[in-house]
């Protein structure tokens, strides 16, 4: 009888065991997806703001109509509309009836033209030089789990997060002063 007893204990304790480790690969895998997730949206925005810095001067010599100057990539209007591309009207990402874009497609010969040999994706990134805004047609999630496109909705995400975090410094800092006075 204490032969069984003691063999239940063993087998609990390896049960509580295997649980432990089971419980600890989970919570590993999704830490490094979570830190992957994050690593491959800092990379697209990078990306992003390179094809921003570009194209910007492309812009403005276009603009004071320098010798030579023209846009790098594809007119939209000029472009068979495909899956990707569908998908940015439907959601209104782009409009490509507005006046008050310009907007070009960029492929990576067109980056490279750019300059940008090191960006390369299998999808494409859309510009809008009127706007100077950058559009990944894939979109990539934000740690809020919100899909995004658009440069300019990357960074009016970072600085809210900036600002927020700012709030809450500063709401710390009152709080502090107050236990201080009393």
């Amino acid at each position: 009888m204490k032969k069984r007893k003691s063999l239940a204990v063993t087998y609990i304790k390896i049960l509580i065991v295997i649980a432990i480790i089971i419980v600890g690969i989970f919570v590993g895998i999704q830490l490094f997806t979570k830190e992957y997730s994050n690593e491959k949206f800092k990379t697209i925005k990078t990306d992003m703001l390179l094809i921003q810095g570009k194209t910007e001067v492309i812009a403005q010599k276009v603009e004071i109509k320098e010798k030579g100057a023209k846009y790098i990539g594809t007119k939209l209007q000029d472009k068979e509309i495909d899956a990707s591309l569908q998908n940015l009207i439907d959601k209104e990402i782009i409009d490509l009836e507005s006046k008050k874009s310009n907007y070009y497609y960029l492929d990576n010969e067109d980056l490279k033209e750019l300059g940008l040999e090191n960006i390369t994706r299998n999808s494409y990134y859309i510009v809008d030089y009127k706007k100077n805004d950058i559009i990944y047609v894939n979109g990539i999630e934000d740690k809020n789990g919100n899909v995004v496109y658009k440069l300019s909705d990357m960074e009016k995400d970072s600085n809210e997060e900036k600002q927020d975090n700012e709030n809450s410094q500063k709401n710390e800092e009152a709080d502090k002063d107050k236990k201080e006075e009393k």
